[in-house]
Protein backbone atom coordinates (compact mmCIF):
# COMPACT_ATOMS: atom_id res chain seq x y z
CA UNK A 1 0.00 0.00 0.00
CA UNK A 2 1.31 3.21 -1.13
CA UNK A 3 2.31 5.84 1.75
CA UNK A 4 1.32 9.50 1.73
CA UNK A 5 2.66 11.84 3.99
CA UNK A 6 1.08 15.21 4.03
CA UNK A 7 2.80 18.15 5.61
CA UNK A 8 0.62 21.00 6.98
CA UNK A 9 -2.02 18.68 6.74
CA UNK A 10 -5.06 21.20 9.31
CA UNK A 11 -5.22 23.33 6.34
CA UNK A 12 -7.52 24.35 3.53
CA UNK A 13 -6.15 21.85 0.91
CA UNK A 14 -5.47 19.39 3.35
CA UNK A 15 -8.77 19.12 4.27
CA UNK A 16 -10.25 18.30 0.93
CA UNK A 17 -6.98 16.09 0.18
CA UNK A 18 -8.24 13.72 3.35
CA UNK A 19 -11.77 13.58 2.53
CA UNK A 20 -10.71 12.80 -1.54
CA UNK A 21 -8.40 9.98 -0.40
CA UNK A 22 -8.63 7.27 -3.05
CA UNK A 23 -8.46 3.56 -1.89
CA UNK A 24 -5.25 1.67 -1.54
CA UNK A 25 -3.52 4.45 -0.20
CA UNK A 26 -2.11 4.90 3.60
CA UNK A 27 -2.47 8.66 4.71
CA UNK A 28 -0.14 10.13 7.09
CA UNK A 29 -0.27 13.89 8.19
CA UNK A 30 1.34 16.69 10.26
CA UNK A 31 0.49 19.51 12.09
CA UNK A 32 1.96 22.75 13.86
CA UNK A 33 -0.50 24.10 15.98
CA UNK A 34 -3.17 21.82 18.15
CA UNK A 35 -4.81 19.85 15.22
CA UNK A 36 -8.98 19.22 15.09
CA UNK A 37 -8.25 16.18 13.50
CA UNK A 38 -8.80 13.10 15.68
CA UNK A 39 -6.94 10.35 13.30
CA UNK A 40 -4.05 8.42 14.60
CA UNK A 41 -2.06 8.83 11.57
CA UNK A 42 -1.43 12.63 12.20
CA UNK A 43 1.87 14.07 14.24
CA UNK A 44 2.71 17.61 15.40
CA UNK A 45 5.72 18.50 13.62
CA UNK A 46 7.57 21.82 13.74
CA UNK A 47 9.42 21.65 9.69
CA UNK A 48 12.18 23.76 10.97
CA UNK A 49 13.48 21.07 13.20
CA UNK A 50 15.64 19.08 10.45
CA UNK A 51 16.04 16.19 13.57
CA UNK A 52 12.27 15.73 14.14
CA UNK A 53 11.58 15.94 10.43
CA UNK A 54 13.73 13.07 9.94
CA UNK A 55 13.05 11.46 12.89
CA UNK A 56 9.35 11.11 11.33
CA UNK A 57 10.15 10.50 7.85
CA UNK A 58 12.27 7.15 9.13
CA UNK A 59 9.46 6.19 11.63
CA UNK A 60 6.89 6.42 8.38
CA UNK A 61 8.82 5.45 5.36
CA UNK A 62 6.38 7.28 3.05
CA UNK A 63 6.87 6.61 -0.82
CA UNK A 64 5.15 10.35 -1.45
CA UNK A 65 5.42 13.69 0.86
CA UNK A 66 2.90 16.09 -0.14
CA UNK A 67 4.80 19.39 1.46
CA UNK A 68 2.03 21.90 2.06
CA UNK A 69 3.33 23.13 5.40
CA UNK A 70 3.86 27.01 5.23
CA UNK A 71 3.34 30.37 6.58
CA UNK A 72 1.02 31.16 4.08
CA UNK A 73 -0.20 34.46 5.39
CA UNK A 74 1.14 37.00 3.04
CA UNK A 75 0.89 40.52 5.26
CA UNK A 76 2.34 38.27 8.37
CA UNK A 77 5.34 36.79 6.25
CA UNK A 78 5.95 40.53 5.30
CA UNK A 79 6.43 41.80 8.89
CA UNK A 80 8.33 38.60 9.68
CA UNK A 81 10.84 37.52 7.34
CA UNK A 82 12.98 35.49 9.22
CA UNK A 83 10.04 33.38 10.80
CA UNK A 84 9.10 33.01 6.97
CA UNK A 85 12.16 32.01 5.62
CA UNK A 86 12.70 29.68 8.48
CA UNK A 87 9.22 27.71 8.20
CA UNK A 88 9.17 28.08 3.83
CA UNK A 89 12.60 28.37 3.42
CA UNK A 90 14.46 26.29 6.03
CA UNK A 91 11.52 24.05 6.81
CA UNK A 92 11.50 22.77 3.18
CA UNK A 93 15.07 22.37 2.88
CA UNK A 94 14.82 19.92 6.05
CA UNK A 95 11.54 18.21 4.36
CA UNK A 96 13.79 17.50 1.13
CA UNK A 97 17.02 16.06 3.07
CA UNK A 98 14.45 13.62 4.85
CA UNK A 99 12.98 13.01 1.47
CA UNK A 100 16.42 11.88 -0.35
CA UNK A 101 17.29 9.79 3.02
CA UNK A 102 14.68 7.61 3.06
CA UNK A 103 13.86 7.93 -1.03
CA UNK A 104 10.45 9.33 -1.37
CA UNK A 105 9.40 11.78 -4.02
CA UNK A 106 8.20 15.87 -3.36
CA UNK A 107 5.13 17.53 -4.15
CA UNK A 108 5.82 20.84 -3.38
CA UNK A 109 3.10 23.12 -3.21
CA UNK A 110 4.10 26.71 -4.36
CA UNK A 111 1.99 29.76 -5.22
CA UNK A 112 0.83 32.45 -7.81
CA UNK A 113 2.74 34.61 -5.60
CA UNK A 114 5.84 33.69 -7.33
CA UNK A 115 4.93 35.87 -10.23
CA UNK A 116 4.85 39.54 -10.48
CA UNK A 117 1.64 40.17 -12.45
CA UNK A 118 2.54 42.29 -15.12
CA UNK A 119 2.45 39.66 -17.74
CA UNK A 120 -0.67 37.50 -17.36
CA UNK A 121 -1.83 34.76 -18.18
CA UNK A 122 1.33 33.16 -16.82
CA UNK A 123 2.44 29.21 -17.93
CA UNK A 124 4.66 27.29 -16.25
CA UNK A 125 7.59 28.70 -18.44
CA UNK A 126 6.64 32.17 -17.60
CA UNK A 127 9.78 33.76 -15.68
CA UNK A 128 9.53 33.54 -11.58
CA UNK A 129 9.74 37.31 -10.08
CA UNK A 130 7.98 37.34 -6.66
CA UNK A 131 6.97 41.24 -4.88
CA UNK A 132 6.27 40.38 -1.43
CA UNK A 133 8.27 37.92 1.15
CA UNK A 134 5.87 34.94 0.54
CA UNK A 135 6.59 34.84 -3.36
CA UNK A 136 10.34 35.43 -2.34
CA UNK A 137 9.81 32.28 0.05
CA UNK A 138 8.07 30.31 -2.08
CA UNK A 139 10.18 30.76 -5.26
CA UNK A 140 13.56 30.02 -3.24
CA UNK A 141 11.74 27.07 -1.98
CA UNK A 142 11.14 25.50 -5.62
CA UNK A 143 14.70 26.85 -6.70
CA UNK A 144 15.78 24.10 -3.84
CA UNK A 145 13.28 21.34 -4.93
CA UNK A 146 15.18 21.68 -8.32
CA UNK A 147 18.33 21.40 -7.01
CA UNK A 148 17.41 18.56 -4.41
CA UNK A 149 17.98 15.44 -7.08
CA UNK A 150 14.85 14.00 -5.31
CA UNK A 151 11.74 13.11 -7.41
CA UNK A 152 9.31 15.81 -7.52
CA UNK A 153 6.33 17.52 -8.74
CA UNK A 154 5.62 21.44 -8.13
CA UNK A 155 1.99 22.53 -7.83
CA UNK A 156 1.61 25.90 -8.47
CA UNK A 157 -1.52 26.70 -6.87
CA UNK A 158 -3.94 29.68 -7.07
CA UNK A 159 -5.37 31.57 -4.35
CA UNK A 160 -7.97 28.60 -2.86
CA UNK A 161 -11.27 28.83 -1.70
CA UNK A 162 -13.56 26.66 0.20
CA UNK A 163 -14.50 25.67 3.97
CA UNK A 164 -11.89 25.34 6.45
CA UNK A 165 -10.60 22.92 9.23
CA UNK A 166 -12.42 23.97 12.18
CA UNK A 167 -10.10 27.01 13.55
CA UNK A 168 -8.65 27.11 11.00
CA UNK A 169 -7.14 30.55 8.76
CA UNK A 170 -10.27 31.48 6.27
CA UNK A 171 -9.68 32.29 2.69
CA UNK A 172 -11.54 34.98 0.31
CA UNK A 173 -14.45 33.28 0.17
CA UNK A 174 -15.29 32.26 3.63
CA UNK A 175 -14.65 35.63 4.56
CA UNK A 176 -16.96 37.19 1.95
CA UNK A 177 -19.93 35.00 3.44
CA UNK A 178 -19.14 35.52 6.80
CA UNK A 179 -19.08 39.19 6.59
CA UNK A 180 -22.52 39.11 4.54
CA UNK A 181 -24.20 36.79 6.82
CA UNK A 182 -23.16 39.27 10.10
CA UNK A 183 -24.56 42.37 7.69
CA UNK A 184 -21.38 43.61 8.07
CA UNK A 185 -20.72 46.33 5.27
CA UNK A 186 -17.06 45.30 3.65
CA UNK A 187 -14.53 47.37 0.86
CA UNK A 188 -13.60 44.50 -1.47
CA UNK A 189 -10.72 45.15 -3.96
CA UNK A 190 -11.08 45.48 -7.90
CA UNK A 191 -7.88 45.63 -9.27
CA UNK A 192 -6.26 42.41 -8.01
CA UNK A 193 -6.73 39.42 -10.78
CA UNK A 194 -6.80 35.78 -10.29
CA UNK A 195 -8.54 32.57 -11.40
CA UNK A 196 -9.42 31.59 -8.03
CA UNK A 197 -9.10 27.61 -7.44
CA UNK A 198 -12.01 25.66 -5.35
CA UNK A 199 -9.75 23.36 -2.73
CA UNK A 200 -11.55 20.53 -3.56
CA UNK A 201 -10.50 20.52 -7.33
CA UNK A 202 -6.96 21.16 -6.49
CA UNK A 203 -6.76 17.97 -4.21
CA UNK A 204 -8.72 15.99 -6.90
CA UNK A 205 -5.05 17.27 -9.25
CA UNK A 206 -2.95 16.27 -6.54
CA UNK A 207 -4.48 12.74 -6.28
CA UNK A 208 -4.47 12.39 -10.39
CA UNK A 209 -0.83 13.47 -9.88
CA UNK A 210 -0.11 10.66 -7.31
CA UNK A 211 -2.11 8.03 -9.19
CA UNK A 212 -0.49 8.75 -12.74
CA UNK A 213 3.05 8.76 -10.99
CA UNK A 214 4.15 12.22 -12.76
CA UNK A 215 7.55 13.16 -11.80
CA UNK A 216 9.95 16.08 -11.95
CA UNK A 217 7.54 18.16 -13.88
CA UNK A 218 5.76 21.83 -12.92
CA UNK A 219 2.05 22.67 -13.36
CA UNK A 220 -0.17 25.46 -12.85
CA UNK A 221 -3.36 25.14 -11.34
CA UNK A 222 -6.24 27.71 -11.08
CA UNK A 223 -10.12 27.99 -11.57
CA UNK A 224 -11.22 28.51 -15.13
CA UNK A 225 -12.19 32.64 -14.86
CA UNK A 226 -9.73 35.17 -14.42
CA UNK A 227 -11.85 37.66 -12.34
CA UNK A 228 -11.29 40.32 -9.79
CA UNK A 229 -12.12 39.95 -6.13
CA UNK A 230 -15.07 42.44 -6.24
CA UNK A 231 -16.25 39.92 -9.28
CA UNK A 232 -15.71 37.23 -6.47
CA UNK A 233 -17.73 38.28 -3.71
CA UNK A 234 -20.86 39.34 -6.36
CA UNK A 235 -20.52 35.58 -7.57
CA UNK A 236 -20.30 34.47 -3.78
CA UNK A 237 -23.57 36.76 -2.91
CA UNK A 238 -25.08 35.00 -5.59
CA UNK A 239 -24.63 31.72 -4.56
CA UNK A 240 -25.76 32.05 -1.36
CA UNK A 241 -28.04 34.32 -1.77
CA UNK A 242 -26.34 37.17 0.24
CA UNK A 243 -26.85 41.00 0.05
CA UNK A 244 -24.65 42.58 -2.48
CA UNK A 245 -25.41 45.89 -1.74
CA UNK A 246 -23.10 45.63 1.50
CA UNK A 247 -20.00 45.53 -0.68
CA UNK A 248 -18.29 48.53 -1.90
CA UNK A 249 -15.76 47.73 -4.67
CA UNK A 250 -11.65 50.05 -3.98
CA UNK A 251 -8.60 50.12 -5.42
CA UNK A 252 -5.72 48.19 -3.97
CA UNK A 253 -4.40 51.19 -2.51
CA UNK A 254 -7.06 51.66 -0.20
CA UNK A 255 -5.04 49.26 2.05
CA UNK A 256 -2.13 50.82 3.60
CA UNK A 257 0.53 49.10 4.96
CA UNK A 258 -0.15 45.66 3.44
CA UNK A 259 2.43 43.45 1.50
CA UNK A 260 2.63 44.91 -2.25
CA UNK A 261 0.28 42.64 -4.34
CA UNK A 262 1.18 41.42 -8.18
CA UNK A 263 -2.50 42.89 -10.12
CA UNK A 264 -3.00 39.88 -12.21
CA UNK A 265 -1.59 36.22 -11.54
CA UNK A 266 -3.89 34.62 -13.58
CA UNK A 267 -2.71 31.27 -14.70
CA UNK A 268 -2.44 29.43 -18.16
CA UNK A 269 -3.72 26.54 -17.81
CA UNK A 270 -3.05 24.51 -21.13
CA UNK A 271 -0.62 22.20 -19.55
CA UNK A 272 -2.64 20.74 -16.64
CA UNK A 273 -5.99 20.50 -18.93
CA UNK A 274 -4.38 18.62 -21.67
CA UNK A 275 -1.45 15.94 -19.49
CA UNK A 276 -4.72 15.18 -17.20
CA UNK A 277 -7.79 16.00 -19.42
CA UNK A 278 -9.23 17.88 -16.28
CA UNK A 279 -12.19 20.46 -16.65
CA UNK A 280 -11.18 22.91 -14.11
CA UNK A 281 -14.28 24.05 -12.17
CA UNK A 282 -15.58 27.78 -13.15
CA UNK A 283 -16.04 30.34 -9.45
CA UNK A 284 -20.01 29.20 -10.15
CA UNK A 285 -19.52 25.91 -10.12
CA UNK A 286 -16.94 25.77 -7.38
CA UNK A 287 -19.52 27.58 -5.19
CA UNK A 288 -22.32 25.46 -5.74
CA UNK A 289 -19.79 22.73 -4.49
CA UNK A 290 -19.27 24.78 -1.13
CA UNK A 291 -22.67 25.34 -1.00
CA UNK A 292 -23.96 21.22 -1.10
CA UNK A 293 -21.00 20.70 1.17
CA UNK A 294 -23.11 23.18 3.69
CA UNK A 295 -26.31 21.23 2.94
CA UNK A 296 -25.02 17.87 3.42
Amino acid sequence: MTKILFTGATGLLGKYFIAKKPPKYRLFGTFYKNSTISENNFYKLDIADRNAVLTLFKNIKPDIVVHAASLGNVDYCESHKNEAHTVNVIGTQNVLYACRIIGAKIIFTSTNAVYDGKKAPYSEKSPVKPLDEYGKTKAEGEKLVLKSKVSYIILRLMTMYGWPQKGGRNNPVGWIIEELENKRKLNVVSDIYNNYLYAGQAAEVIWKIIQKNKKNEIYNIAGSECINRFELALKVAKVFNLDPSLMMPVKSTFFKGLAPRPKNTCFDTKKIERVFKFKLHSVAEGLKKMKDEQEA
